[in-house]
Order: structure tokens, then sequence, then C-alpha cells
């Protein structure tokens, strides 16, 4: 997809989000909810287009509002993944346990997403662990093993164990490489300093990702309700002070702004 229709994406999205801090400093707060709502989800459609999720403008028309499709797709795809890595036995490598905790908590999460239509009033002690969890993930610094050589050696035998039916010679082979290549203490190093370097862009990724995650959450459906009034329902006087969603705007508004800001670097690095 084109660098520059990104782009596009991306400044409309931070013009919005500007738009919505004007109005909600001067206490226009459906109206300044709305555009971070738009925000929210330019956002994260300019995100899916980077990685590819979209590969045309019919993908983004499609998804419409409902931007939580994208998690929803993502989270149903990494289940045909979990049913793979069973199918072929790698849960003796990664633990059975730990492929049935991924998948439970990718369950739990969809059915914690609101539907197409449906609206959620989160309270301000949910908002509030949403911050925490985005901060936490900010803060988190990942280690190895003091035994990582050990834990390497272990899984690696795992790994040759589960394939050797399929070409014996190959795998006794790559065995006997690995083992070379191990014993070198540089080699090694240098590799544990290359994975260190790409968890570390992971993390930075997932941190930008959860945060349009988690502005799209709060956000969706307010696209419609934050702008027009209904029979029952007056959204001058819904959105107030008061309200949860309002009172933790500016940080939630905050930690996009900042995701915008990667999106941008990250589109500026595209070729």
């Amino acid at each position: 997809m084109n660098k520059d229709y990104i782009q596009t994406w991306i400044d409309l999205a931070i013009e919005d989000l500007e738009v919505s801090k004007i109005l909600f400093d001067n206490r226009k707060y459906s109206n300044s909810f709305y555009h971070f709502q738009q925000a929210s989800e330019k956002g994260l459609k300019a995100y899916a287009f980077m990685v590819k999720t979209y590969t045309s403008e019919n993908d983004a028309n499609k998804t419409g509002h409902y931007t939580l499709k994208v998690f929803i797709d993502s989270a149903n795809e990494r289940q045909k993944e979990i049913d793979f890595l069973k199918d072929y036995e790698f849960e003796k490598i990664i633990g059975s346990k730990n492929l049935e905790d991924y998948s439970n908590n990718l369950v739990s999460g969809l059915k914690s997403f609101p539907q197409r239509k449906e609206i959620f009033e989160y309270s301000n002690e949910i908002l509030d662990d949403l911050l925490k969890t985005i901060n936490d993930l900010s803060e988190y610094n990942f280690e190895f093993p003091e035994n990582f050589k050990e834990v390497l050696m272990e899984k690696m035998d795992s790994i040759f164990d589960l394939v050797h039916k399929f070409n014996p010679e190959k795998v006794e082979e790559a065995k006997k490489d690995f083992r070379d290549f191990i014993k070198d203490e540089k080699q090694l190093n240098q590799l544990i300093e290359n994975t260190k370097e790409h968890i570390a862009i992971s993390l930075i990724e997932y941190y930008y990702l959860l945060i349009l995650c988690c502005s799209n959450l709060i956000s969706h459906n307010h696209n419609n309700i934050a702008r027009y009034p209904e029979f029952n329902f007056n959204p001058l006087v819904y959105y107030n002070s008061d309200l949860p969603i309002i009172q933790k705007l500016p940080k939630f508004a905050q930690y996009l702004y900042e995701a915008l800001l990667q999106l941008k670097k990250w589109n500026d690095l595209i070729i």
C-alpha cells in the first residue's frame, strides 16, 4: 500500500485528536469524544494498512466503524496457529499448559469485546486497569534466564527429537552444527543480543498496538451516539464531566497521540 496513502490516515487521525483536545478544553465533551473515536479508528486502520492486514480500500470499508474486527480476526488466526502446533506435537516443546492458557486467554479476550452494535459503559475501575496495563507494558524489561544456554539446548534437543522422523540424516547434521555453534561463546552472546533486540522491537510494537486496541475498545460505537440525539437520549447531557470515559479521556488521548507519532515514524521507514 502506498506510504503517502497511509500517511494521510495518520495525519487525519492526529488532526482528529487535536480537535478532540480543543473541544475537551472547551467542555464540548460529546464532540470531543467523537473526534477521539475517529482518531482511534483511523490510527488502527493506518496500522492495518502498514502491516498489510488491509491490502485495499475495500478492506477498510468492510470493517466500517467496527475496528475491533481487526483484533477479532487476528485472534481467530492465532487459534488456527495453536491448532497447527498441536497437530504437529509442538506442544511438547512449548508446553501443553502454555498453549492451553494462550488459547483460553484469546477466547476470554474475544468474549470481553462488545458486539458490532453494542455499547459498553466502562467504570473508573476498568478504565484505570486499562491505563495500568498500558503503563506496565511501557515499563516492562525482558531478561533472559541465567541458565539460558541450558534452556536453549534443552528446547533445541526437543525440536530435533520431534522432527527426527521426517529426515534423520539432516536432523543429525543440524544437531551437530548447533552443538558446534553453541560451544562458541562469542557466537552465543551475539545470538542473545540479536534475540534481545528482536524482542525489544516486538514489545515496542505490542505496546503501541495495545494503545490502539484500548482506544478503539473504549470508544467503540460512540461514533454515532456522540453526534446524534435520539428520542430518549441527548449526547450533550450524556457526555459530561462525571462520565468515567470523559474523566479518563485526556490520559487515553495522550497515549493515543504517542501511538500515532510512532505510526508516523514507522511509515517513514517504508521504502
